[in-house]
């Protein structure tokens, strides 16, 4: 009988493990969560002092400062002194948040996929928009303005894509944009627009607004998302 009962029990034993294992790996993703929602939580907490700490700082003049202490667990810190910017960069296994979205508090930014820059540049001695993520830049033409209309084809605003990965320009010379497949509807006049500049940010965007020849006015929208190789090219 004791024979019977030790097997008995190391049975039991083995099914209760199995079962706790079989609970614990089929809520794995929700304790995920759970974990990396605490870990921003406590960043944000953490980088929202550090701001008004900046700002009240700031707001004394010159040759004030602080010693501030941060206690960062997990993720890296960096610091980049060209841009006067202080970021965060944690990988989590769980989403927490929708990709390429943010949320903004005060001066402190927090989202998923934040790795495209967008800023006025000059391309081959032409003054021109840049678009640049991980994998891709993309520049375009500086047209006109809103209000001040130019002559030109939209078929060349796309001055250049570089692809970094492959460390190559990609052909674009037998990009065309028309409409009806129509040649006027590529000419008229217009403007282009970076609609966001800065860093960070979800994705890069330039408009360019043709009143073209044809007789129809539209807008062409070139976007590069973060983390993607590929530039986006729409109509409205």
């Amino acid at each position: 009988m004791k024979g019977f009962s030790m097997i008995s029990g190391v049975l039991f034993m083995g099914f209760l493990i199995a079962a706790t294992s079989i609970v614990y790996w089929t809520a794995l993703p929700t304790i995920q969560k759970m974990q990396c929602s605490i870990t921003m939580d406590k960043m944000k907490s953490t980088f929202t002092s550090l701001d008004g700490v900046i700002q009240t700082v700031a707001s004394e003049g010159e040759g004030s400062k602080r010693t501030v202490s941060l206690n960062v667990e997990e993720g890296e810190l960096h610091i980049d002194g060209d841009n006067d910017t202080i970021y965060w960069e944690y990988e989590c296994s769980a989403p927490i948040i929708s990709p390429r979205t943010f949320q903004t508090f005060g001066n402190v930014i927090f989202g998923a996929n934040l790795d495209t820059k967008a800023y006025e540049t000059t391309c081959g001695g032409q003054a021109g928009f840049m678009l640049e993520n991980e994998h891709l830049t993309a520049c375009l033409k500086k047209i006109g303005s809103v209000g001040n209309n130019t002559a030109y084809n939209i078929s060349s605003v796309l001055i250049s894509v570089y692809q970094k990965d492959l460390q190559q320009a990609m052909p674009i010379e037998y990009l065309e944009i028309t409409l009806d497949n129509n040649a006027t509807s590529s000419i008229g006049s217009g403007y282009t627009q970076l609609e966001r500049s800065g860093m960070h940010l979800p994705y890069g965007e330039v408009t360019a607004h043709m009143e073209s020849d044809y007789g129809i006015t539209y807008d062409i929208k070139f976007m590069l998302e973060s983390g993607e190789d590929f530039l986006i090219i729409k109509g409205e």
